[in-house]
């Protein structure tokens, strides 16, 4: 039976646009940017969750909201049985000396006007440690000799107790973030990127350290990180995170070994090999920008860079083309067609010509051998350069994806979950795609 530290459902964090009271005379309207949207996960006591996923889509936000050092929109953080959002003021000091954090950059955390002794001993002097008044020797004593043992621990020197940040290197500074994130002896820690900033052999390091404090002093850890390789060294399981949602969650060997999500699986083919035999490997890099988090995708938010989108039946495309007859579509959507553009190449305003050469700028693929498929696209950006934006995008409604009409949820009460149409969904999401008529290929994750 798991013993359960730390339980996040509904987690979400929006910041706002256009939301000051200036924005309010004016009548314009709140702009949320999606940082995190709705994080369901676990981390059991003394275990390494690893949060992955590339930079911008709510690692760090999540860390900070997670700790209440920022203050969520929704959701409910417990810890150890506690909500830590309906703490009071002294249950949630009580909080922070149980849940520390290491920050991503080892220059920017440290003041540097304060010697490294002063920094691992602020939080000390906050939480007045030790606590109560019955002991043989001043607490300035008892807090300058603990601040020395946790120097040693990380392996600098306690007689470095008065020198400065700016004396030391990347991965000395981290040591000391390190000293000052233990310094209550917490039982749970945040580490932020803690290797980002440092040099590979220097992260070995780090990461070595990470380990045998853990089992020192039974840490539990959530490491949040856009390198695989950390990931995989030190964690127990593993969520990749997109956009602001987790769409994969397992044990890591099993997300290295089996990963489910198409996401997941292009992160693991960026990762490069040291094996020689693969050394003509052509890395198939993921296509197409990251969202914005202000304006979201509908249904599954992998789906505009998916090269697994799943096509309606009736529609005969080769993945690569119909991912093109998609493109279109949404660059119709959006209203990213250069109509002018194509009219100066085309030399005239003939509209057979200018829409020859908005097919030749816009649709990545050959489509001439599909013409039925071909004749959509035509009528579709005719309509475009006749500044029927609606009907062209109606011309195109057909190619409609089952991942864009129903969002996908991550499985319940499975150890390797995954939020994709192509693995088995709750029996609520399945009803929603029989009611649209797709015939999805399912495949058991378990």
């Amino acid at each position: 039976m798991t013993d359960t530290l730390v339980e996040v459902r509904n987690l979400t964090k929006y910041f706002f646009e256009q939301d000051s009271f200036l924005d309010q005379l004016m009548g314009d309207d709140p702009v949320a940017i999606k940082a995190v949207d709705g994080l369901d996960f676990d981390i059991e006591r003394g275990e390494t969750l690893g949060l992955v996923g590339e930079s911008g889509c709510g690692k760090s936000t999540t860390g900070e909201t997670l700790l209440r050092l920022q203050e969520p929109t929704d959701g409910a953080v417990t810890f150890d049985g506690e909500n830590i959002y309906e703490m009071s003021r002294a249950e949630l000091k009580t909080f922070r000396r149980n849940a520390g954090i290491v920050f991503q950059d080892p220059f920017s955390s440290l003041d540097p006007r304060m010697t490294i002794g002063e920094t691992v001993k602020q939080p000390l002097d906050v939480h007045d440690w030790p606590y109560g008044e019955d002991h043989e020797r001043p607490k300035s004593e008892l807090r300058k000799e603990r601040v020395k043992d946790l120097l040693n621990r990380v392996g600098l020197s306690g007689d470095q107790f008065d020198r400065y940040p700016h004396e030391f290197s990347g991965g000395q500074r981290q040591r000391v973030g390190i000293a000052r994130a233990l310094a209550l002896d917490p039982e749970f820690v945040v580490l932020d990127e803690p290797t980002s900033a440092l040099d590979v052999s220097v992260q070995a390091q780090i990461l070595n350290l990470l380990n045998e404090l853990q089992d020192e002093f039974g840490l539990t850890y959530l490491l949040i990180s856009h390198d695989l390789s950390v990931i995989r060294h030190i964690c127990d399981r593993v969520a990749v995170m997109y956009l602001g949602e987790i769409v994969e969650i397992a044990p890591s060997s099993d997300v290295f070994s089996d990963p489910q999500h198409p996401y997941t699986e292009a992160l693991l083919e960026s990762v490069p090999r040291v094996n020689t035999d693969e050394r003509d490997r052509d890395v198939e890099t993921l296509t197409g920008d990251v969202p914005s988090p202000r304006n979201p995708p509908s249904g599954c938010r992998f789906r505009t860079r998916c090269p697994s989108i799943i096509p309606p039946t009736d529609v005969d495309l080769s993945q690569e083309l119909y991912r093109a007859v998609v493109t279109v579509r949404d660059r119709i959507r959006d209203r990213d067609i250069d109509v002018e553009g194509a009219r100066e190449l085309a030399d005239g305003d003939n509209p057979k010509a200018v829409v020859d050469r908005l097919l030749e700028r816009v649709l990545d693929g050959d489509i001439t051998r599909q013409p039925q498929h071909e004749q959509r696209v035509r009528d579709a950006l005719r309509a475009a350069i006749e500044d029927d934006w609606e009907g062209a995008e109606e011309r195109l409604s057909v190619y409609q994806s089952v991942c864009e009409q129903v969002t996908p949820v991550l499985q319940d009460g499975r150890t390797h979950r995954a939020a994709c149409h192509l693995r088995e969904q709750p029996d609520h999401i399945e009803a929603d795609i029989d009611e649209l008529g797709r015939n999805v290929p399912q495949e058991a994750d378990d």
